[in-house]
């Protein structure tokens, strides 16, 4: 155990380390480093020549100008708080470019470039501990972030504070603890080039893969404006996000662009990316089954003509390249075993990942940093890989292949994303956490347009077509850049279920968007929206409204100690933000004594209890009958179809308690009761009557939800 805990500290360490020696060979090196300084102008120019004959003068420059956008934006937000001028490092949490996660990931790196070291306790009391972090079995303090980020980040930390001592040589006078706008300015500054990087891998994929130059450039703008990644490569730069979409564009975009390869080194290179990937965001391992779908076909194939030894060893390479990325992932099980006591473990706790309940199509089309329905861009892009599976050998010899590996490639994302706790990402812009994918995002719609434009090119004209793919991508890129403009200067993000249109965005978008939403919702959200609606015999635009709210939320680090179950929280339904919720039976808000309530006013009234936790949860709902002092009712409810309480109750507050089914998402409380003309109250302060003399059952107030004990 302890030759293991030398062995992973040796290797964490030195990677560490190689963010100082890049600063040691600039300070040793300055001939040679001011060679290659030199020399860079014509490498960019070099690389520019390529990519302008590969995508044409005009297509390159509108892929320029969306990328000189994202370097304005960037240039031109800064996230620090109300008292910039004041001096880091009094343990105030005062953030600068770094915030919420972001905050983390630097503290990890300043750790690893100025302490050598993964203990963070001292970087959390120097500059704010804002979540109060518990501590863990071996009582550090739980950061929770992974250390692949930082540790890419490393040298150019090294390198921002080389650069800070000389300029503070020249009187700059920057703070030498590397908390400062200085550092970070330059640090965070590789998200956007993170981002240019996905985006130019992406074209270059498309290109490969479908040809075309105009299909892959607007892609590029749409997938680099229109998506996730916009905001956490320019305004929240401090989130590792744009580094995850580079990090799994390089993987993927090599495979792709080497796809047929059977030699040894694709596949070491293969396992490279794919541990650098993997270190970034454990999530990203799954991407592996682009290779995996590869190696089993080629497999069966060489089976087939009776060449078993060649199968073999394609699988063998397959083996290589997943040690390799096991490998290049060993810092952070270093990293867990220090903090958590064990080498493979979920730091946020056992509750975070719950890897029977995956909630799908709430992370999909959710109002709620829903994907697909916060980023049209995606949606467009996922059908144009279906597009590609479908009709491939139309668009390119490989096109079927990649398009269905690329479809799995984004399913692994789904389904990892989905079984965690948090599924909406918390306070994200969409879903953050599928930056992942941005790759395959831009190679389907790229196919998409490609397609319609080689089914429509002999009917309407090349520059009609134009005009079209601008029209529909643009309005899609503004919808997602009006949104993104919002958060500026570190303006929280995140979307807790306020319908997609059409109150928070300009008005000429707006205009075209209200007849789509009155008409049919969110189209970007069906076929779930259409799914349940049928289901719950609503409108449409209801699956906006009420999808992705729950009333019982405990914090997930509640799991470590079970503290999560003594959680409670209330579910008001009485008042008027419940008419959402309420599916048929129930009268108008109204109040009495300070006390909300509804009125049942038919013999089955029914409701959505949502709930986050698989797991049965307790709820106390008080109730009285409407009833003649001294009478009572026999009241039923059932739980999506089961009869879960039975009582007989009279005119006085009650409190009726049962437990849910366990199922997770919207639960079905169905409560059950004779109707009658209203009875005044004798006994009981005045209930008011149902407005319009309606008949009523029982009158029913804000529920309580918990756990059982």
């Amino acid at each position: 155990m302890r030759q293991a805990q030398r062995v992973g500290g040796a290797l964490l360490q030195g990677l560490a380390y190689g963010a100082l020696v890049v600063t040691q060979w600039l300070v040793r090196f300055p001939r040679r480093a001011a060679r290659g300084v030199a020399g860079l102008p014509g490498a960019v120019l070099r690389g520019a020549r390529r990519a302008i004959a590969a995508l044409g003068a005009l297509p390159f420059a509108v892929v320029c100008t969306a990328a000189l956008a994202t370097g304005v934006m960037y240039c031109s937000n800064d996230l620090t708080d109300d008292q910039p001028a004041a001096p880091r490092g009094d343990g105030r949490y005062r953030p600068v470019m770094a915030r919420g996660d972001g905050h983390m990931h630097f503290l990890v790196t300043r750790s690893l470039v100025f302490d050598q070291d993964v203990d963070f306790d001292n970087d959390l009391k120097l500059f704010g501990d804002p979540w109060a972090q518990p501590r863990t079995v071996t009582g550090r303090k739980n950061v929770m972030q992974q250390v692949g980020p930082s540790i890419v980040w490393a040298p150019v930390l090294a390198g921002a504070h080389g650069a800070a001592v000389v300029a503070n040589a020249f009187g700059a006078d920057i703070q030498t603890h590397g908390y400062t706008m200085f550092h970070q300015r330059i640090l965070f500054a590789t998200s956007v080039l993170f981002g240019w990087l996905a985006i130019a891998l992406g074209i270059a994929s498309a290109r490969r893969l479908a040809g075309g130059r105009w299909a892959p450039a607007w892609a590029a703008v749409a997938a680099l404006l229109g998506t996730s990644l916009t905001y956490y490569a320019t305004y929240m730069p401090s989130y590792a996000h744009a580094m995850d979409a580079a990090a799994c564009a390089a993987f993927l975009g090599y495979w792709l662009l080497t796809l047929g390869d059977t030699r040894v080194r694709r596949y070491v290179w293969l396992g490279v990316l794919l541990g650098i990937a993997t270190m970034v965001r454990l999530q990203d391992v799954a991407l592996g089954v682009v290779l995996a779908l590869e190696i089993a076909l080629a497999a069966i194939a060489q089976i087939r003509r009776g060449a078993p030894r060649v199968a073999l060893g394609l699988v063998a390479r397959g083996a290589l390249c997943l040690a390799i990325a096991l490998v290049l992932f060993s810092p952070q099980l270093y990293v867990w075993k220090q903090f958590y006591g064990s080498y493979v473990t979920t730091p946020q706790g056992p509750g975070q990942m719950r890897y029977g309940h995956a909630m799908v199509l709430e992370l999909l089309f959710s109002s709620r940093n829903g994907w697909l329905s916060t980023h049209p861009i995606a949606y467009l892009g996922t059908i144009g890989l279906a597009v590609g599976a479908i009709g491939g050998p139309r668009l390119g010899p490989h096109v079927r292949l990649v398009s269905i590996a690329l479809l799995l490639a984004i399913a692994t994302q789904v389904y990892t994303n989905a079984i965690t706790y948090e599924w909406w990402s918390g306070a994200s812009f969409g879903q953050r956490r599928m930056c992942s994918v941005t790759l395959p995002i831009l190679v389907g719609l790229a196919l998409l347009l490609r397609a319609v434009h080689l089914a429509v090119r002999a009917r309407i004209p090349s520059v009609a077509q134009q005009v079209i793919a601008v029209g529909v991508l643009g309005y899609l890129v503004a919808w997602n850049m009006s949104w993104v403009g919002k958060l500026r200067h570190g303006k929280p993000a995140g979307r807790n279920n306020v319908p997609s249109c059409c109150g928070d965005v300009p008005a000429p978008l707006s205009w075209v968007a209200r007849p789509v939403y009155d008409a049919v919702g969110n189209p970007f959200a069906l076929p779930a929206s259409a799914w349940f609606a049928v289901r719950n015999g609503v409108e449409l635009q209801r699956w906006d409204r009420v999808v992705g709210n729950y009333p019982l939320v405990p914090g997930v680090l509640g799991y470590e100690d079970g503290s999560y179950r003594r959680a409670t929280a209330s579910w008001n339904l009485a008042g008027p933000g419940g008419a959402p919720y309420l599916l048929g039976g129930y009268g108008p808000p109204q109040r009495a004594g300070g006390i909300e309530l509804r009125w049942t006013t038919s013999e089955r009234a029914e409701a959505l209890l949502p709930i986050l936790m698989p797991e049965p949860h307790r709820v106390t709902m008080p109730i009285a009958a409407n009833v003649a002092p001294g009478e009572t009712l026999d009241v039923t409810v059932s739980c999506n179809g089961r009869e879960v309480a039975r009582a007989r109750l009279g005119d006085r507050w009650t409190n009726l308690t049962f437990d849910t089914t366990g199922d997770l998402g919207e639960n079905r409380i169905v409560v059950e009761s004779a109707v009658a003309p209203y009875h005044p109250r004798t006994s009981l302060p005045m209930i008011p009557p149902p407005p319009d003399g309606a008949s009523a059952g029982v009158a029913i107030g804000v529920w309580r939800i918990g756990l059982p004990p």
